[in-house]
């Protein structure tokens, strides 16, 4: 039987090809989010603040009304990376779980979760309130996986020597250190690349297949 049992990957810029579905979002209606961000990151602001203020920022782009629909169907062009679905695919014949962890869109981690087989997919919800409007839940913030990931770890009843993880930016660092072998993919950031096991040069996931299968045999 295999020693890894569940492998935890990130969703934007790891799974699926644009590095954040909100920044993809802001794409689509032309809006800049860049001082309210920087505020975020210098925790100024709260994980709800900063997403209540790009609901706004979208719904003052445009005079269709910015819904759960709405937002669903931009979520809907977002495409996976190269090789995505053949890595989880074999990962599952390896009697490996997958899971997502990402401070990016329910909807989507939700969408492709499904397609792919994946047992849980975590992440935040942007729904209609009672009254149709746009509300946020925040589920995964987005400095804050790892409390996340220990949660799930114990509900599945699986240790982390039993855990490889996937992710591309420093919030996946959490993720990295709770992991028995940590996997960076999609960039070129060294705080990044220095904390992971191995650093996937390939921009075709399914390359990964023969490094996590061997680890599946040790």
């Amino acid at each position: 039987m295999s020693k890894i049992k569940l492998a935890v990957f990130d969703m934007d810029g790891t799974l699926l090809e644009p590095r954040s579905c909100w920044a993809y979002i802001h794409d689509h209606f032309g809006t800049d989010n860049s001082d309210m961000l920087k505020q975020y990151i210098e925790k100024k602001i709260s994980d709800n603040d900063f997403v209540n203020a790009d609901m706004k920022l979208w719904q003052s782009s445009t005079k269709r009304k910015v819904n759960e629909k709405y937002i669903n169907s931009i979520l809907d062009e977002i495409k996976p990376i190269k090789g995505a679905g053949k890595l989880i695919k074999t990962l599952h014949s390896n009697y490996i779980k997958t899971i997502i962890i990402s401070g990016g869109i329910q909807y989507l981690a939700d969408k492709w979760a499904k397609k792919w087989g994946m047992k849980y997919a975590f992440a935040n919800e942007l729904i209609n309130d009672k009254k149709g409007r746009l509300k946020a839940n925040i589920n995964v913030r987005g400095n804050a996986k790892g409390p996340v990931m220990e949660s799930i770890l114990e509900k599945m009843k699986i240790e982390e020597k039993e855990v490889i993880s996937i992710g591309d930016t420093v919030v996946d660092l959490p993720l990295f250190e709770r992991s028995k072998f940590s996997i960076a993919v999609n960039t070129d950031d060294s705080r990044v690349i220095n904390k992971a096991d191995y650093h996937h040069t390939s921009s075709d996931l399914s390359g990964l297949i023969p490094i996590i299968s061997k680890l599946a045999k040790h």
